[in-house]
């Protein structure tokens, strides 16, 4: 990688940020090319002693400015894409997901789109931005914990709440602030001291207030003990694939 030198008014120590905005490493595209792809949020990052952390796009080099970027396993290069699509300010573990070609993930209500979904398809490169009302008495980012899965083939979003209750809404229609639909209302829980993720099936994980490890059948409501006590947990879904390590022949 070639490297570039800038000449500075003020001392400044440069570091370059990759905000990775889509939690798995490689994704079918659903394109007639048969690619696998992965997108970006690039930022860069300066810090002066007596400022802190310091965003370089206001200086006058563009090739410093913050941008998308997307990778090809076919031709195993990366390029800058040409959008201007919001990104998640924090990238919390569980505001992600893939499904059917489409990147999807949640942005915050501080973002420039306001609180929404963002959803990016991997084949044509176009984006949809999908609200997420906060009229809601039960607003998803006022909630204690959310998690952004799929469920039947579609997109859902799970929340849980200073009551205690789970909320579980799924996405219809993309790009309109109507199609989300609440599909249940689970609880309250009083036992639940930390939810930790959900499951291909719609499985909530969750720690108890016993410290035990246990999770929530939807279909049932019924919960069941796991059999671990640990500090620490996390939920991660694992998808086998064919996908040889070399990469992808032409």
């Amino acid at each position: 990688m070639k490297q570039k030198k800038y000449k500075l008014k003020y001392p400044l120590k440069i570091s370059f940020t990759h905000r990775l905005v889509v939690s798995f490493t490689l994704s079918r595209s659903h394109s007639p090319s048969d690619d696998y792809k992965v997108i970006r949020y690039v930022s860069v990052l300066g810090e002066r002693p007596d400022c802190g952390d310091l965003s370089l796009n206001l200086l006058e080099d563009i090739s410093l400015h913050s941008s998308w970027e997307i990778y090809s396993l076919r031709s195993n290069s990366w390029r800058k894409l040409d959008v201007d699509m919001p990104y998640s300010l924090h990238c919390m573990e569980g505001t992600e997901v893939f499904l059917d070609g489409v990147c999807h993930w949640l942005c915050e209500e501080d973002s420039s789109a306001g609180p929404c979904l963002v959803s990016f398809y991997l084949s044509n490169e176009v984006f949809f931005i999908t609200p997420i009302t906060s009229n809601d008495d039960y607003f998803v980012f006022e909630a204690w914990w959310i998690n952004l899965v799929v469920l039947n083939v579609s997109v859902a979003l799970f929340s849980y709440h200073e009551d205690m209750t789970f909320h579980i809404s799924i996405l219809g229609e993309f790009g309109m602030e109507e199609s989300w639909t609440k599909l249940l209302i689970v609880g309250p829980l009083s036992c639940v001291e930390r939810p930790i993720g959900v499951g291909t099936k719609g499985e909530i994980f969750f720690i108890r207030k016993d410290e035990e490890l246990v999770w929530l059948d939807l279909s049932t409501q019924m919960i069941d003990e796991l059999g671990f006590k640990e500090e620490d947990y996390r939920i991660i879904i694992y998808k086998e694939s064919n996908l040889p390590i070399g990469g992808i022949s032409n």
